[in-house]
């Protein structure tokens, strides 16, 4: 399948992420190692193979996604939310994202909140989309990648390194819900500290716990 729509679109913002983060307040509003425990390699997650799934491709996302929670881990926010669609071939996948900036110290934005919801055509491409992704999360990863347990189909955490320039800190989350794919991404220019990455995590799965709802078709 190669990247998934979502990630083409994590790409795409993350180049000239100094440019996005600088203008981020006059733009508009839109609208993995996997284990439980460092070093095991769990299977992976079982699910329905077959059918189109539960979800439509969502056209906007930034009126259904819930910053609050990642605002109270990590920092407050700044500027309006910035949408975009995503996906270049809708037969197979589609879908949005939701840019949401932040900012750590001072009055000037230095990082951002991204929520990317994908639809892919069927339950057996996005299940395949997701263990491709859980296959080259080692070589993205810095620390062990960790499965989230109880967040739709299957989800794992992971702090990236490999593409995270210019950002010193890249969280990122992966959830997989019937046909439906969403990541969520906390990225800062100047390194978050020890007590918000660990605020973090569980704010970035309550965000997409929230969501999952609201995109069901």
């Amino acid at each position: 399948m190669g990247l998934s729509q979502g990630r083409r679109a994590a790409l795409r913002w993350g180049v000239g992420a100094l440019l996005v983060l600088g203008t981020l307040v006059g733009c508009s509003g839109g609208g993995g190692k996997v284990s439980a425990h460092a070093g095991a390699t769990p299977a992976a997650d079982a699910g329905p193979t077959s059918g189109p799934g539960d979800y439509r491709p969502p056209a906007a996302l930034c009126p259904k996604v819930d910053f609050a929670p990642l605002t109270a881990a990590v920092a407050p926010t700044a500027g309006p939310t910035k949408g975009e669609r995503t996906g270049s071939d809708p037969a197979t996948a589609s879908g949005a994202a939701c840019l949401q900036g932040f900012r750590t110290s001072g009055t000037k934005v230095n990082g951002r909140s991204i929520v990317y919801c994908t639809a892919w055509k069927d339950v057996a491409a996005a299940i395949k989309q997701y263990k491709d992704r859980l296959s080259s999360a080692p070589q993205e990863a810095r620390g062990p990648v960790v499965r989230e347990p109880g967040l739709g189909r299957g989800a794992f955490r992971y702090e990236n390194v490999k593409e995270a320039a210019p950002f010193r800190s890249d969280l990122r989350l992966l959830v997989r819900d019937s046909n439906l794919e969403c990541e969520v991404q906390v990225q800062s220019l100047a390194p978050l500290t020890d007590q918000q990455v660990t605020a973090a995590w569980p704010a970035m799965a309550k965000t997409v716990r929230a969501l999952l709802p609201e995109l069901r078709s």
